[in-house]
């Protein structure tokens, strides 16, 4: 029977570079692609704190959702049908093996209804994307977070040792969150092929469109494995600009599927939802263009943190975790007070601090702010 409906628990212009030697930020931007949308309220905060795609949904989106918002007080019918069969299509997969959800949030909220209990526990790396964990710690699943390794990876090792008879998901975000980095494919499929039979694995790709051409990562859902047990959670949240619309999708086994879909919020996805995420998909070009544009923000970002002598991890997402070489404490307040919001404090990883890119624009400012931090003795 469907849930009724509970949350899954979570959780303008060019600035003048003070420090000395560097230059600014470069305005750019992929021509043809339409102008950011408006972040701010007012004179409200620059938002850099959420990874969301500052620059919105493309020009075709967009005409859809305004043409869709007549249909709004509509429930649902054939949308859903519609856009599952589109999904099938694009993964090779049946549409029985789709399932809608509420973002990807609802995905991981699924699974965890479904597969985890007071004697069934949830094993993730730490730190990663934490709404799973706090589902399970809000219904008193026991939760095992095994540390990455030193490179920022998922310990395929370290996971194994912790693995027992009363493991019931492995849960792996990759490219992770907060981190932004990827754990190669070869060391998933090697920590999949070591799990006992009855544990089941849920693959979180969020970024996946962000990741640059490298040999070591492969999706599960471009190359799947031949496993009943993995479960795939992707978002329209990220590349597509629809974080707003809360639209995400999981592919899996027929029998998961059911077993995921007997737990959604019953017509949770909006047809305005849908039919934006059915126009995303057709819109192929402006996916392209948006990871191209992403990987340009992303370089340019580390181009001014190299400038500064700071330190950050190499990043395969639309957010970059930064090493401020000083109290994240004080850099968290500096930065609050002037308007540019980041991600709250990491616990396992207290020395950084994640940034979202933003449009050309919220970077200069960015940065801008930054350099208008006190100098001071650096933390290493």
């Amino acid at each position: 029977m469907p849930i009724t409906r509970r949350n899954l628990l979570h959780g303008i212009a060019a600035g003048t570079v003070i420090a000395a030697g560097v230059r600014p930020v470069a305005a750019f931007a992929a021509t043809g692609l339409p102008q950011p949308l408006p972040n701010r309220l007012a004179s409200g905060p620059i938002l850099l704190n959420r990874n969301e795609n500052a620059y919105g949904p493309s020009e075709k989106v967009r005409a859809v959702i305004r043409e869709a918002a007549s249909a709004s007080s509509r429930y649902p019918r054939g949308e859903y049908d519609v856009l599952r069969n589109i999904l099938a299509d694009l993964h090779k997969v049946k549409p029985e093996q789709i399932v809608l959800g509420v973002g990807s949030s609802e995905i991981l909220r699924m699974a965890g209804a479904a597969y985890l209990g007071p004697n069934k526990k949830l094993l993730v790396p730490n730190p990663t994307y934490p709404s799973l964990v706090n589902y399970a710690e809000a219904n008193a699943v026991p939760v095992v977070k095994i540390p990455l390794t030193r490179t920022s990876e998922h310990d395929a090792e370290a996971i194994l040792a912790k693995v027992d008879s009363a493991t019931g998901l492995v849960y792996l975000c990759n490219p992770n969150n907060p981190t932004g980095t990827l754990t190669p494919r070869k060391n998933l499929e090697s920590l999949i092929s070591k799990l006992p039979a009855e544990v089941m694995i849920l693959i979180d790709e969020a970024y996946h469109h962000y990741v640059s051409a490298t040999a070591a990562y492969r999706s599960f859902l471009d190359f799947p494995l031949d496993d009943p047990r993995i479960m795939v959670a992707r978002t329209f949240s990220k590349i597509y600009g629809l974080a707003g619309l809360r639209i995400g999708y999981s592919v899996s086994s027929r029998e998961v599927a059911t077993r995921l879909s007997a737990l959604r919020l019953q017509n949770g996805v909006t047809i305005l939802s849908v039919k934006a995420a059915i126009a995303a998909l057709d819109d192929t070009a402006y996916v392209r263009m948006a990871a191209k544009r992403n990987s340009d923000d992303r370089q340019e970002f580390m181009n001014q943190v190299n400038a500064r002598m700071l330190r950050a991890i190499d990043s395969h997402a639309n957010f970059v975790l930064l090493n401020p070489l000083r109290p994240v404490s004080e850099v968290l307040s500096h930065l609050e007070k002037n308007d540019v919001l980041v991600a709250p404090p990491i616990p396992d990883m207290d020395k950084y601090i994640r940034v979202s890119l933003g449009t050309p624009a919220e970077m200069r400012e960015f940065w801008r702010v930054w350099d208008l931090l006190h100098p001071g003795k650096m933390a290493m």
